[in-house]
């Protein structure tokens, strides 16, 4: 137990810090399809996030960390800021917003009070990642992360999203997270999938279940 919460820390706390299948709930599974889809276009990647002082709940499966609350906050244009909190920690993440990308600027555990930065403190933060890129196509790649999807179909407790975008990243030792998007509410779902050659796959997701 102990090894496989090593192996699921940066899925937890890294993202997307941050299911059980044997429970079979269709309400979370998604069908992956890789054709050739139509770019999808938008003004702005800032529909990729939940509005300003927006708290929603996402429900997870298949670990005791995958459950969380997620508080957004847009402090200055094209900044973003949310404490993700999964019981165990809570984890601050700061965005930048550009034409071309979402920058991920600085990831903190243990953000227990809620810091604002101020603009001139946030222009001057380096990128240490890459959220979410343009074009919101399938094929586009950023760091490790495709874009495979951009047409699918989530199913929650609350409702149902269309035209997701998927975005994947596959490791070395054939490990798959998935990071689900839509527009104006920004990651809906998160799936980390532990590939097993001897035993069954581990499947770990959080999926958005309702505002607070």
């Amino acid at each position: 137990m102990k090894n496989l919460l090593f192996v699921l820390i940066p899925f937890l706390f890294l993202f997307a810090c941050q299911s059980n299948e044997e429970n079979n709930e269709p309400n979370n599974q998604t069908v992956i399809t890789t054709d050739k889809e139509t770019k999808v276009e938008y003004e702005t990647l800032s529909h990729f996030f939940q509005a300003d002082q927006t708290t929603a709940q996402f429900k997870g499966e298949g670990n005791e960390y995958a459950s969380y609350t997620l508080k957004t906050q847009h402090p200055y244009e094209n900044y973003v800021i949310t404490y993700e909190d999964n019981g165990g920690t809570i984890v601050q993440r700061i965005y930048r917003i550009t034409e071309d990308n979402i920058g991920l600027l600085a990831e903190t555990a243990e953000a227990y009070e809620t810091v604002k930065p101020s603009l001139e403190e946030l222009e001057s933060m380096q990128v240490i990642d890459i959220y979410l890129a343009a074009p919101l196509e399938v094929g586009t790649h950023f760091n490790e992360w495709e874009i495979i999807s951009t047409s699918e179909t989530v199913e929650t407790e609350s409702q149902t999203f269309e035209n997701v975008i998927v975005v994947e990243k596959t490791e070395a030792q054939g490990n798959i997270t998935r990071k689900f998007f839509v527009k104006d509410f920004g990651e809906i779902k998160r799936e980390f999938i532990m590939v097993s050659e001897d035993e069954e796959d581990i499947t770990v997701t959080s999926t958005f279940q309702k505002l607070l």
